[in-house]
């Protein structure tokens, strides 16, 4: 029965994936996105790849303070190893779960405490979406002159409901009259403790967010060098006010790992400044092609060295099986 349902979300994402894209190639006129596919250049992405690298190596430094906040648990080389394998089990299971379980996982057999390692990877992914929503507010000015009031009220809506959703958390986190509900259980007591050594603690909190816009604008480079390779006249500076905003629509966990959902990002994002459908939908799939394959390339090392310990993080053991 769970397996059933597995399927039938992995057919779901699959389905909505291919239904935008499908709805994306037969609105635009195909002989211009051909020469936007002509104008690919190699010097451009391997450009673009060192700084999807770059946000690798940034994403690795968070999960290193994170995991490290007590203790020293783990070396960078190890936190660059989690964050690669965590992205091929993002590929390979085609949605974030396969990550997460990786994650965990591994920063377990690390000799981090399960409950740790669960709550690291929540932060983790909370500063990923906190990073962008800082970005955003940052850029809010010059987004506010580029959108419609309309489209800026809704923008500025979903803002301020993930800043009072964090709000509440921080309350919940901190305030003396939810002691009953934090320490009614080891675990919960545990979290609590955890979250809170890593608020207080300045030069851990301070890395984390550093660390975590580095890795956000390494990614902005990124799509930055590949739309300057395909000769399209734009605004830098509305450039970085729309691509926090299209990287958080990118980022919502919808269609067959990210595809789909980020073409229409792209296209709609864009296009606001003025970018060609067909060059903004170019611009993404080779966006998502850079991402998917530096990380693979990236990871062989690890897999050929580790191949086995990671199939037995990912697949159950036979030991499980008979049990």
């Amino acid at each position: 029965m769970i397996q059933l349902i597995k399927n039938h979300k992995l057919l779901q994402k699959i389905s909505i994936s291919a239904l935008i894209m499908g709805v994306l190639i037969f609105s635009m006129d195909r002989s211009k996105f051909k020469v936007s596919i002509g104008d690919i250049h190699i010097d451009a992405w391997i450009f673009a790849l060192g700084f999807i690298y770059l946000q690798i190596l940034a994403l690795s430094f968070r999960w290193l303070s994170l995991i490290n906040v007590y203790e020293k648990k783990i070396d960078f080389a190890f936190a660059v190893k989690v964050n690669l394998m965590s992205l091929i089990a993002n590929y390979l299971f085609i949605t974030s779960i396969g990550g997460i379980i990786v994650r965990v996982a591994m920063s377990v057999k690390s000799g981090v405490s399960l409950t740790r390692s669960i709550a690291a990877t929540g932060l983790d992914r909370f500063f990923t979406l906190f990073g962008l929503i800082v970005l955003t507010i940052i850029c809010l000015p010059v987004f506010n002159s580029i959108v419609s009031p309309d489209l800026f009220e809704k923008t500025l809506f979903l803002i301020c409901m993930i800043l009072g959703s964090s709000l509440v958390f921080a309350v919940f986190l901190f305030e003396k009259l939810r002691k009953k509900i934090i320490f009614s259980h080891r675990k919960i007591a545990m979290c609590f403790q955890y979250f809170r050594a890593i608020l207080t603690n300045r030069s851990v909190i301070s890395s984390v967010l550093v660390s975590s816009l580095v890795a956000q604008m390494s990614y902005f480079a990124a799509v930055y060098t590949i739309m300057m390779s395909m000769g399209i006249d734009f605004s830098v500076l509305y450039f970085f006010a729309v691509i926090p905003v299209i990287t958080l629509v990118s980022s919502l966990p919808i269609g067959y790992g990210g595809w789909g959902i980020r073409e229409g990002a792209f296209v709609y994002g864009l296009g606001l400044i003025n970018v060609p459908f067909e060059t903004a939908f170019a611009t993404s799939i080779q966006v998502g092609i850079i991402s998917m394959c530096g990380a693979i390339v990236a990871a062989i090392p690890v897999l050929l060295k580790s191949g086995t310990q990671f199939k037995k993080t990912i697949l159950p053991h036979d030991d499980d099986k008979q049990s």
